[in-house]
């Protein structure tokens, strides 16, 4: 599969490695058979995620991620995503994770928004969250360093 156009954008104090996450993407794409027309990831703070939640979501505080998808056909991708990495912080110590663990789930949840997944009911959630899961077992499991 070919990438078009990646920007990875970091809008926050924290470390994040572009190609790696780059690399992330990638597999993903080459994973479920899609291609990646235009893809933007932002790491941004609550402050930032804060505003954001209340003016597209209307949604009060922060949250991990928002994902907006501007493409319908799900094996072209054209999206964007917003990564609050205060709140992937927050998540990875009360999960006992990494928190490049932690950002490394958040950047393939988004990705399956963009291929179609949804998180709206219980159901959905334990799908998505069972999709991350494989994932980041596949990374493990086949030693591959984000």
């Amino acid at each position: 599969m070919k990438s078009v156009n990646i920007s990875i954008n970091n809008f926050t104090k924290s470390r994040i490695c572009r190609k790696k996450t780059k690399k992330l993407i990638m597999l993903f794409e080459d994973m479920h058979k899609c291609n990646i027309d235009t893809l933007s990831v932002s790491f941004i703070n609550d402050e930032e995620m804060m505003k954001l939640n209340k003016e597209h979501l209307k949604h009060e505080g922060s949250t991990d991620i928002i994902t907006f998808t501007y493409e319908k056909d799900l094996k072209n991708l054209d999206g964007e995503i917003l990564i609050c990495v205060d709140e992937a912080k927050k998540q990875a110590r009360e999960y006992k994770v990494k928190l490049t663990n932690e950002l490394n789930r958040l950047i393939f949840h988004g990705l399956l928004h963009l291929i179609g997944y949804n998180d709206r009911t219980k159901k959905e959630k334990d799908i998505m969250h069972r999709s991350e899961d494989k994932l980041l077992k596949y990374l493990e499991e086949n030693n591959i360093k984000t």
